[in-house]
């Protein structure tokens, strides 16, 4: 079951769900790499400012490199929240900072196992 969440909407979507998701990106060998990363938000722009990521995606970052952010569920069966975009390294405040430009989200869960409530 998913619901589709909006880059201006992801701010106020995310809140609830605190700033410290995972972060998935495909390393430079094809492997699929998560780090547990801080985030803020500059304003409902759709931009995600991250921080405390490994060295590790500074190597991998491409143009074309698509990263997503991952907050867990706070309950079982509950949403978890998937943002899905494309990043650069930058100096916010003096802190290398990942600016992940959101191209979508949703709110995502498994149907129920009886095939009840799909979308």
């Amino acid at each position: 079951m998913s619901h589709a969440v909006s880059p201006e909407e992801l701010h106020a979507t995310a809140r609830p769900y605190g700033d410290t998701p995972f972060l998935l990106y495909v390393g430079g060998n094809g492997t699929v790499r998560v780090n547990h990363v801080s985030t803020t938000f500059a304003g409902n722009s759709g931009q995600v400012l991250v921080t405390g990521f490994g060295r590790g995606v500074a190597k991998a970052l491409a143009p074309d490199l698509t990263l997503s952010l991952l907050w867990q569920p706070h309950a079982e069966n509950g949403f978890s929240l998937i943002a899905d975009g494309t990043g650069t390294i930058e100096q916010v405040d003096g802190t290398e900072t990942l600016v992940l430009t959101v191209s979508g989200a949703v709110l995502h869960r498994p149907a129920p196992s009886d095939g009840e409530g799909s979308c």
